[in-house]
C-alpha cells in the first residue's frame, strides 16, 4: 500500500540520480491519484492531469499529424509549471502508439531538467515496468536493469 512517506523519502534520493524520475507504479484508482494531489497541496508541487492538458493541445492538430507535436507540447506543459518537483498524473495518453513516442524514454529526458513523479499505470513483474496486457495495443514492457531512476511499487 502506498503511503506518502515512500514518495516523500525517494523525494530526498532525488538530487543524487541522473534521472530526477520517481514512477509510482501501480493500477489506475482514486488512491495513488489522491495522495499525489494531496502531497501537490501540501509541499506546493504542480500537479499536472497530462491526458486532459495534452488532449487540449492536441484536439486541434489531424490525427496522423499529431506524433511530430507530442514532445513539444509536453515540454511546453511541463515548462509552464515552475515549481521544483512536478507530478505527472494520468500519462496513458503518453503510450497512445499513434503518437510513436517512447512514453519512459519521454519521462526519462524531462526529469533530466525538472524533478518529476509520474503514475504509471501498470505493474513491475519479472524484473520490467509493465504497462497494459500483452492482448492491449498500448502494451509496452521494458527491462529495468541498470535504471537511474526511482520506481516505487504500490504491490509490494
Amino acid at each position: 500500500m502506498l503511503k506518502a512517506l515512500d514518495i516523500q523519502n525517494a523525494i530526498k534520493i532525488l538530487p543524487h540520480k541522473y534521472y530526477k524520475l520517481i514512477l509510482v507504479v501501480g493500477p489506475k484508482e482514486r488512491q495513488i491519484s489522491g495522495i499525489l494531489k494531496k502531497m501537490s497541496l501540501e509541499f506546493g508541487y504542480d500537479y499536472i492531469n497530462l491526458n486532459l492538458k495534452l488532449s487540449e493541445k492536441l484536439i486541434r492538430i489531424p490525427f496522423d499529424e499529431r506524433c511530430f507535436y507530442v514532445e513539444d507540447y509536453v515540454n511546453e506543459i511541463v515548462e509552464s509549471n515552475h515549481g521544483s518537483l512536478l507530478i505527472l498524473d494520468n500519462i496513458e495518453i503518453l503510450f497512445e502508439k499513434h503518437l510513436k513516442i517512447d512514453p519512459l524514454l519521454l519521462l526519462k529526458n524531462l526529469s533530466r531538467y525538472k524533478a518529476c513523479i509520474a503514475h504509471w499505470n501498470g505493474k513491475v513483474e519479472d524484473g520490467h515496468l509493465i504497462y497494459a496486457v500483452p492482448q492491449h495495443p498500448d502494451f509496452v514492457k521494458y527491462r529495468m536493469d541498470g535504471h537511474d531512476y526511482i520506481v516505487i511499487d504500490t504491490a509490494q
